[in-house]
């Protein structure tokens, strides 16, 4: 029986070699090459099989073939991925004499070309193609499309705990664990009303802390907001040298957010967490930048906040608002070049609080402050177009003391009789903004009659300048600067200020 099965695969592959026109082929060579066909067709058939286990699937396909070709370095065959079914049909071949074999073949359907001619053209498929984007920056998950939102991961991680859990409860606002809606229904048939505040929401995300770690947090806090002055110094020193503060850094940045918030009456609380925070920024070892937003809150606090300190007569809360000042200024130069509309929120946030007449002139001095540390610039073009109408607003408060405007000493915050009243504190403060932007008409002046020397070709003198100036930015403003030291060198500087009015 296996003699005849050979026989008739070599006359199978006499027939095929001669519809290649390869005539007359020998019987032992026909034979030959059906059994290395068989073995290869062996081969092909079992790369196949894996490729179909491996897609989990119990029917053999095309794809599965036409991969195990390319396994091999074969060319697939083509024409036959469809996605239509393979239906094979049965027939013999063989005598009676010689035996019959079963061979199972393709049927050719007939098609019609005027069907197909008329048919419409098939969409063209799309091609594969890939895009990449940002699933975590430094451990923050950007904002974008892709990125599931916070909500939708706390949501799909509940729902996980709850499946393998059948036991857990998800955790409602309003309704404590465990209670019933049974219970619910009876308390409010009662009269009884639920108490959302008691809800309890448990965290689902864990950051777990070494021993060490947690000892270093607490050794250090207790260290910063202490009274001993060596103490404070030495926590700062730690945390502005140590390399290791990587997992503590949101921590730290939390508390500072927390103690500013819930301490903006306790002055040296701020003063702590200012130094905290400069702190923080002075050491190179740790990645702050993905923290900024929530730092930048509580250091304007510290800069245009409306009352730092229990007592603002005896409490020296200016310089807090200055160190508040340089921190922001740091942060700009440090992250400006990453962040581009980094600076000028900050500016618009210390202009808005400088032109609003209604908050208190220790917002202004901060404001005042900070827009003069932001450069020369910045305070031509945003601070001395409003000095006049400024002037206006703090010239009643440095005269309410029934001083004379003439008199030379009408700055000076020393009235034994107004010391400690509100009269007095509202003067202090009139005096601060005053020097404030003193400060910064300075170095105005200065910077732009160095600029003005080189092309100049007439210096103005002070009674030329007196009367423009006043015009300008007012007359307490105007007294003030024309009598600066060394003010005959700089009379350039005025006119630029005049002219930027």
């Amino acid at each position: 029986m296996k003699n005849t099965i050979t026989v008739t695969r070599g006359q199978l592959y006499k027939d095929i070699a001669e519809s290649v026109g390869i005539p007359n082929l020998k019987d032992d060579v026909a034979s030959s090459l059906a059994q290395d066909v068989e073995y290869r067709i062996h081969e092909i058939v079992q790369e196949a099989v894996k490729f179909m286990r491996h897609g989990k699937r119990t029917k053999l396909s095309v794809d599965d073939i036409n991969n195990a070709l390319r396994v091999r370095n074969v060319e697939p065959l083509y024409g036959f991925s469809s996605a239509d079914p393979t239906r094979f049909r049965r027939t013999t071949a063989g005598t009676g004499a010689t035996g019959t074999t079963e061979i199972f073949f393709l049927e050719d359907e007939e098609l019609d070309f005027e069907t197909i001619l008329s048919a419409p053209l098939p969409k063209v498929p799309l091609d594969v193609t890939y895009t990449a984007h940002w699933l975590a920056i430094e451990g923050v998950q950007p904002a974008i499309p892709q990125n599931p939102t916070p909500t939708d991961a706390k949501t799909d991680l509940l729902h996980k705990r709850i499946k393998l859990d059948p036991s857990t409860q998800p955790v409602i606002p309003g309704i404590k664990p465990g209670s019933s809606s049974n219970a619910n229904n009876n308390n409010n048939a009662n009269g009884g009303n639920s108490n959302s505040g008691d809800a309890e929401i448990k965290p689902l995300v864990k950051h777990v802390l070494s021993k060490e770690l947690q000892m270093y947090y607490e050794r250090i806090t207790s260290a910063v907001l202490s009274q001993d002055e060596v103490l404070r110094a030495t926590g700062i020193s730690s945390l502005q040298n140590d390399p290791g503060l990587h997992q503590l850094l949101p921590y730290f940045v939390q508390l500072v957010a927390e103690k500013v918030t819930q301490n903006t009456r306790n002055l040296p609380v701020l003063v702590s967490m200012m130094a905290m925070v400069r702190a923080l920024l002075d050491n190179d070892n740790l990645f702050i930048e993905p923290y900024l937003h929530q730092l930048m809150p509580t250091i304007l606090t510290c800069v245009v906040g409306k009352r730092l300190g229990e007592s603002p007569a005896q409490e020296d809360h200016w310089s807090l608002r200055s160190t508040a000042t340089d921190i922001i200024l740091m942060i700009c130069e440090k992250y400006g070049s990453s962040y581009h509309t980094l600076q000028p929120r900050v500016t618009r946030t210390l202009l808005r609080a400088f032109l609003d007449p209604e908050k208190p002139l220790t917002t202004h001095y901060g404001a005042i402050l900070g827009l003069s540390r932001m450069g020369n610039e910045v305070f031509k073009t945003l601070v001395v177009p409003n000095l006049k109408t400024y002037s206006s607003v703090i010239e009643p408060e440095l005269l309410g003391s029934g001083l004379d405007q003439d008199d030379d000493n009408f700055m000076e915050v020393e009235n034994d009789h107004l010391e400690g009243s509100a009269s007095a504190i509202k003067r202090s403060e009139a005096v601060h903004c005053l020097d404030a932007l003193l400060i910064g008409l300075r170095a105005l002046i200065k910077s732009e009659a160095i600029k003005a020397k080189a092309t100049a070709k007439t210096v103005p003198t002070i009674e030329d300048v007196r009367e423009p100036l006043t015009q300008a930015i007012g007359e307490l403003l105007a007294r003030a600067v024309l009598k600066e030291d060394g003010i005959d060198q700089n009379l350039l500087g005025i006119v630029v200020v005049i002219e930027s009015c």
